[in-house]
C-alpha cells in the first residue's frame, strides 16, 4: 500500500529568518545595552593595545584609521571580503591597520553570550552579525584612540 503524501508541506523555517521564532527569541539578549558596553570595552582595550604598539613606530592611530578598520569589519560581517582600504597608507601604517583588523575580525567568535535554558543549564551562543555591527558603530563613535 502506497503512502499518501500531502499536496502541501509545512515549511520548517520561514524564508526571511532561516530559524523558527522560538529559537530567535531564545537568543535575544537579556540586556542588550549592557552586553554592548561589555563588548565595546573589550574592543577598545584591543584598539588601545595596538595604539600603544604603534607609537614607537611613529604611528599615531586616529579616528580616520580606526574607520578604515571598522569599515572592513562591517563588510566582513555582512558577508563581504572585508578588505582594508589602504590607499595612501605607507607600509608601516598598512601593517599596523592589518594587524588590528586581523585581531578584531576574530572577536565575534571569541565572545559568547549565555542563555539560561533551565534551572541548572546554560546555553552559549555566538555573537549575531547585526549585534557585532552595532558594537563596531559604538566603538567607532567612542573613538578610543582620542586620549585627550
Amino acid at each position: 500500500m502506497a503512502k499518501k503524501i500531502p499536496d502541501t508541506v509545512r515549511p520548517l523555517f520561514s524564508i526571511e529568518s532561516d530559524e523558527p521564532d522560538s529559537l530567535r527569541s531564545q537568543r535575544e539578549m537579556s540586556d542588550r545595552k549592557l552586553e554592548a558596553k561589555r563588548v565595546v570595552k573589550r574592543l577598545s582595550a584591543i584598539v588601545l593595545e595596538h595604539y600603544d604598539a604603534c607609537l614607537p613606530l611613529n604611528i599615531s592611530l586616529s579616528a580616520a584609521e580606526l574607520s578604515i578598520v571598522t569599515a572592513a569589519l562591517r563588510d566582513h560581517a555582512k558577508g563581504g571580503r572585508g578588505e582594508l582600504e589602504l590607499e595612501g597608507c605607507d607600509e608601516i601604517l598598512s601593517h599596523c591597520l592589518t594587524r588590528l583588523y586581523e585581531e578584531l575580525v576574530e572577536e565575534p567568535s571569541n565572545i559568547l553570550f549565555t542563555t539560561a535554558t533551565g534551572p541548572d543549564s546554560i546555553k552559549y551562543d555566538a555573537m549575531d552579525p547585526s549585534f557585532w555591527i552595532e558594537c563596531l558603530d559604538l566603538l567607532e563613535s567612542s573613538n578610543p584612540t582620542n586620549r585627550s
